[in-house]
This record gives structure tokens, sequence and C-alpha cells, in this order.
């Protein structure tokens, strides 16, 4: 489980800690970062950016790859060398950042496995002139943050549960809210969801552990024995509630009368949004903007010019926007 629960974490992006600056980043506008990296090739200047994720293998991590990419031909002066660190695995990405400094990349943007373990790789960077940017996590002296906003995320699913509450006529209803306590890192997740449901009458009879589809189905099947009456069940990431959306069809339980929603935007939990039923929100990271940071704060912090630290925003994912969602699921096209 420990194994797992670190994979998972890495996957979706847990901050390993809390940004200095973490007030003025919020303010950072995706308009104002693409505005800075806008004239990178007019004076032709190339760039290479180095980015290193801590499981490669992983299908949205795939697809942020393959937007920075894009963002990279685009601009047309920047090539982004992606390495092959899969599961977590310290030594591959030791290697492969210590490739990038002999090459003399122009910035590494990396999602740090160890980050005490990284920190000569850094220095040794830095020294030479290389920008050494955080993705999701943080490292002190870092010239740069890609990340997303964990309490922006569990306002927007609890806000959506709330309001269906509310719209549906439903009273003293009762909620399921998984948690991942080993990572408190990703606490507003879940601590948003519980402080919103709390100020809106809301009573969450079971907080639990689950992240993965395995564990959002043995926790769901759980509750719902045991609270039958079970109005919602929100995960802290759309695994967890895939998983829950499992269980409630196993139960047999009354989906219309239900409200399951997630966290992330993965390609199921949209695909479970879009088929209607009991899967009604996910709070959707704005995966295509996410890889385009990779290269843009990584090209303001070389160039010195705008904001290199950064989050990029979360979106409700549902029915009542149809046109979104269908963005949203058209970004794991290829």
């Amino acid at each position: 489980m420990k194994t797992i629960t670190k994979k998972l974490a890495l996957a979706i992006g847990l901050a390993a800690g809390t940004l200095a600056q973490a007030d003025e980043v919020k303010e950072v506008t995706i308009k104002q970062i693409r505005e800075a990296a806008a004239d990178a090739c007019a004076g032709g200047q190339t760039y290479q950016v180095a980015y290193s994720h801590s499981v490669s293998e992983v299908a949205i991590v795939k697809q942020v790859r393959r937007f920075a990419d894009e963002r990279a031909a685009q601009l047309g002066c920047v090539t982004v060398l992606h390495d092959n660190t899969q599961a977590n695995n310290l030594e591959q990405q030791i290697n492969a950042i210590q490739g990038w400094i002999t090459l003399g990349v122009d910035a590494i943007v990396v999602l740090p496995i160890e980050p005490t373990a990284l920190q000569p790789l850094q220095r040794q960077a830095q020294a030479q002139g290389i920008r050494w940017l955080t993705y999701l996590g943080k490292m002190d002296g870092s010239d740069g943050f890609v990340g997303f906003d964990h309490a922006q995320s569990g306002q927007i699913v609890a806000q959506a549960a709330v309001d269906w509450a509310k719209e549906n006529g439903v009273t003293d209803a009762k909620a399921l809210v998984t948690t991942l306590t080993p990572l408190p890192s990703l606490a507003p997740r879940w601590t948003e969801v519980i402080r919103i449901f709390s100020e809106n009458g809301i009573e969450v009879v079971s907080e639990q552990d689950a992240a993965d589809q395995t564990n959002g189905l043995r926790v769901a099947e759980t509750v719902l024995q045991q609270h039958p009456d079970l109005d919602i069940i929100i995960g802290m990431a759309d695994d967890a509630a895939v998983g829950a959306m499992r269980a409630i069809k196993l139960a047999d339980a009354d989906a219309d009368a239900m409200f399951v929603g997630g966290q992330d935007g993965s390609l199921e939990g949209l695909s479970a949004v879009n088929e209607g039923g009991a899967y009604r929100a996910s709070a959707a990271i704005l995966i295509n903007e996410l890889g385009a940071n990779i290269v843009d704060l990584a090209l303001n912090a070389v160039r010195e010019k705008g904001p290199s630290f950064a989050y990029t925003p979360t979106v409700l994912a549902s029915k009542a926007d149809q046109p979104l969602l269908n963005f949203l699921l058209s970004n794991y096209e290829n």
C-alpha cells in the first residue's frame, strides 16, 4: 500500500511543501504566462527544456508531456527533452538529470522523487546557469514552480455537491469523503470539502483513505452497508470516485438519487461524468495548460521575464457545461 500510495501521490501532483509565495502564485494568470513567453523566439535564440516526471508511464502524464511538446513546436525555437523515469525510480531520475546537466540544457523541470537526493544536482545545474524548476513539489532555492491548487480542487467539487443537494431538495444529506492522510500536502482536497459540507449542513458520516479504484470500491462498499441512505461520495481523486461508482452498482443503490464527484479530470473520471448518472462532477486540471506551462514558465525563468511560479487552473467538469466537458475529454485524444 505504501508503494501504491506514493506512486498515486506523485502521479497526481502532490506538493512536498507550501510555497513561500503561495498567495502571489495564485494570482498569476495563464495570460500573463503566455504573454511573457510569446517573444522567446524573436531573437533567433534556441532553448532546451528538460522535463522529468517520476511516473512517466501514467496516462495523464503522457498527455501532459504531449502538450509540452505541442507548445514547444508552436513557439518554434524550443526542444523539450523527456526522461524515462518510471515507478518513482530515483536512480533513473538522477541519471537523466546528470545527463541533462552535462548536455547543458537551459532549464530542468522536475517532479522530485526525493528532494534531498536531488539537491546536489540542483546546485550543480544552477552553478552552470541552468534554471531549476520544480513540478508539483517544492525545493528551496528553485527558479520556478509548475503546479496546481489542491484547495481550489476541493472547493470546486464540494460546491458542485452542495448545489446538487439544494437543487434536488436533498435535506439532511449524508456524505462519504475519501482522504489520503499519509500525504498531508494533499489535505485541502478533503479538508475543503469537509469545511464546505459543514457550512451547508451536509453530514460527513465517514472519512477514509482511498486514492485508487480498489480502495474506492472497498471503502464505498463498507460505508454503503453502514449507511444505505448515503447521498454523496467525494473522491480525493477521480480513481477513488470511479471505484465508488462500482460499489454503488454492486449494491444496486439508486444512482439517480446520489452525487459522486472526483478530482483531477482523469480520462475515466471525465468519461464517467459524460455517461451521466451518479458521477456528476470532476474538479479537472486543464492538462493542456499544464503542459504548456512547463515550457513557458521555464522560458520565463531562463529569460528572467514574467512569472516563473504559477498554478494551472482547475475547472468543474459536468454535464451542465457539455462544451467544456467535451474539450476536457478531447485533451486525451492523440
